[in-house]
């Protein structure tokens, strides 16, 4: 690190591992933690700079209200870990939703931050373009959802948002008035285009309206500060890039429903958010259920099944809320500590703003800054009554830097400035270097391990599906050694030693019995590591299948109580109960989970299939012709589906 510190600046270094971090985290979803490893590793170098400044050098810091309100919410985050249920669940998503403080407290921490903004800002609006050109060749080229690298177009809507207000703002200056040479009127001017053209094909309602809220107190704020010209020639820009959007409706056949329409469908509330609407009303019973602390960060998506309404169709992970879900996972004293910091952010704004002349210390870049900073965080909360920013770990990283920048802009106007002493009369070198590299080690380690751990079990499962259970078992067993706190891989294994029992059952009887034994133990650690889990319930009435299905039932239904939707379980019930002769029993089963919305896949076309069965042994000839029909038209508008494991 030393080494190439001395070749590299370390501002240039810290915007590097930023920028870094960020590309990583644009591709994660949540599905590969990989990606998440690699944006946190980058990370942690950036904070591993910033230790290492802090040893030699003094800092001087305004301890302000954002600073302190930060403080005490990543505290708490940190303290929710322990009340948690699932413990690995909130230790991960403590990482994850507190990434937006951690960036900025490196940035508050760190001696450079002028340099650092410098390089960092580039990158973020290079990174974000390329991102939004993404999208539209996702819409004009290849007629698909304007998603880019995320599940939702409303991600790549706030993340354009929070691009587009600083360099809306920095548009409004004169080229001499940017430190930035090579962002030019040119180049400024076709970055705009693109990024206004890719909210108006999104169509993300809610984004397009915060971003109405955040470009009104730009324009109102920088308007008898900004270059006439140049405003101007920014709503040029504006109507320039609404009128391609407009027109690629009439000469470019298989676009989607354009912005004026999506726009239009406002005007009756109840109808343009009902999805959402529905959503919220399910989460309700969840207030009155959960503890003061909250459930657990990230946590959510396990109590929420058994309240959902069946014409919920969101994958059930968030509450498309922010403050809402913020509640629910982090209790009141988190949702109370992100309301305070929103609240330290607009006053510490509103009192930099009005300032006399004379104390006033910025100049009208930074002035420029801390209105664009303050429009874009201002739009990143709005959006986020309607979606889920703070979940999206690309918009937390900049969010978090672009908190840095406006903290440090509003400290430079006061005069109470504290300076924190080097640490070096703390500390010895070779103490420090030492802790310094194990905080690095055991990061590195943490989440090193949690990728490999999931590595480990996926390459599992697939080796068990192909019948290679040695194999497999080696894996599940590395897998549960290097994440310890994670179910996943003991349900997992359970189902392969079940898998191996019933291979034995006839042959070597004891042999079987011992691997049933070893199941049974392995689901009672996942059970205990995380309660909510329907599949370890599902494994367990697997187990029971062959020779005790009073057993088998409750396992089934207790599984399904934690998640009605758990086809798996409804569908393995309903078998149990046919083939006892209870004809009625089974369909009534079958019949409790027809009205929720399924993925199209295998799992699904057998529960449909097997209701018609059953629907038309009960005499029920019309309702099997119609799941029958449905079937058919599931398959025609789906060559592809998702495989699942029918068991």
């Amino acid at each position: 690190m030393n080494y190439i510190a001395s070749k590299i600046s370390e501002n240039i270094l810290s915007g590097i591992f930023f920028a870094l971090a960020v590309t990583c985290a644009l591709f994660y979803t949540g599905n590969n933690p990989w990606l998440f490893t690699s944006s946190y590793i980058f990370i942690i170098f950036s904070l591993a700079l910033v230790l290492k400044q802090r040893f030699h050098h003094s800092l001087p810091i305004h301890i302000n209200s954002i600073v302190i309100s930060s403080i005490l919410l990543l505290c708490w985050f940190a303290i929710s870990i322990f009340p948690s249920q699932v413990k690995y669940l909130t230790l991960y998503n403590f990482f994850w939703v507190g990434s937006l403080l951690i960036i900025f407290f490196i940035f508050v921490f760190s001696n450079y931050k002028d340099k650092i903004w410098l390089f960092t800002w580039p990158a973020i609006l290079l990174l974000v373009t390329i991102w939004a050109i993404y999208g539209l060749v996702q819409y004009y080229y290849l007629h698909v959802p304007t998603n880019a690298s995320f599940l939702n177009r409303n991600s790549l809507a706030a993340l354009i948002n929070l691009a587009l207000l600083p360099a809306s703002g920095y548009f409004l200056l004169n080229e001499q008035q940017r430190p930035w040479k090579i962002i030019n009127n040119k180049i400024l001017t076709i970055t705009l285009i693109i990024l206004f053209l890719s909210i108006f094909i999104i169509t993300s309602r809610g984004a397009s309206l915060s971003l109405a809220l955040g470009f009104i107190i730009l324009i109102l704020l920088l308007r008898k500060h900004s270059d006439k010209t140049q405003l101007k020639t920014l709503f040029v820009i504006i109507g320039i890039a609404f009128l391609l959007s407009l027109l690629s409706q009439y000469f470019i056949q298989n676009v989607p429903q354009g912005f004026t329409e999506r726009m239009m469908s406002l005007k009756d509330t109840s109808t343009a958010g009902n999805a959402r609407f529905i959503i919220w009303e399910s989460l309700i019973p969840l207030f009155k259920e959960m503890p003061w602390y909250g459930v657990g960060l990230g946590s959510l998506w396990l109590f929420w099944p058994p309240h959902r309404s069946a014409a919920d169709t969101s994958a059930g992970f968030f509450a498309h809320n922010d403050y809402m879900q913020m509640t629910l996972e982090a209790g009141y004293p988190g949702i109370f500590l992100l309301l305070a910091l929103l609240l330290a952010i607009l006053t510490s704004f509103i009192r930099t703003l009005k300032l006399p002349s004379e104390n006033n210390k910025l100049t009208l870049l930074q002035r420029t800054e801390l209105v664009s900073l303050f429009a874009a965080l201002t739009t990143f909360a709005a959006h986020s009554f309607f979606t889920y920013n703070f979940y999206i770990l690309p918009l937390l990283l900049i969010a978090g830097i672009f908190l840095g920048r406006f903290n440090q802009l509003v400290s430079d106007t006061t005069s109470s400035i504290k300076t924190l002493p080097a640490l070096k009369i703390y500390f010895k070198p070779i103490t420090y270097t030492i802790s310094l590299l194990g905080i690095i080690l055991i990061l590195c380690i943490y989440f090193i391990s949690i990728s490999l751990s999931s590595y480990y079990n996926n390459q599992a499962k697939v080796l068990m599906k192909k019948g290679e259970y040695q194999a497999s078992d080696t894996l599940f067993l590395k897998s549960q050694k290097l994440a310890p706190l994670m179910d996943n891989p003991f349900f997992s294994h359970a189902d392969l030693l079940r898998r191996g029992a019933d291979r034995l059952r006839i042959k070597k009887p004891e042999q079987a019995q011992l691997l049933l034994k070893l199941a049974h133990t392995n689901l009672d650690k996942a059970l205990k590591l995380n309660p909510l889990r329907p599949q370890s319930h599902h494994i367990r009435g697997l187990i029971y299948l062959h020779d005790q299905p009073e057993k088998a039932k409750t396992a089934f239904n207790q599984a399904l109580k934690l998640d009605p939707r758990f086809l798996f379980s409804r569908i393995k019930l309903a078998e149990v109960l046919y083939r006892e002769k209870q004809l009625r029993a089974a369909i009534e089963v079958l019949y409790y989970g027809v009205n929720y919305n399924y993925p199209i896949n295998n799992a699904m076309l057998k529960y449909m299939k097997f209701f018609a069965k059953l629907s038309r042994e009960a005499g029920v000839e019309s309702y099997a012709l119609h799941l029958e029909a449905n079937i058919k038209k599931f398959m025609s508008q789906n060559s592809k589906k998702t495989q699942f494991n029918p068991q």
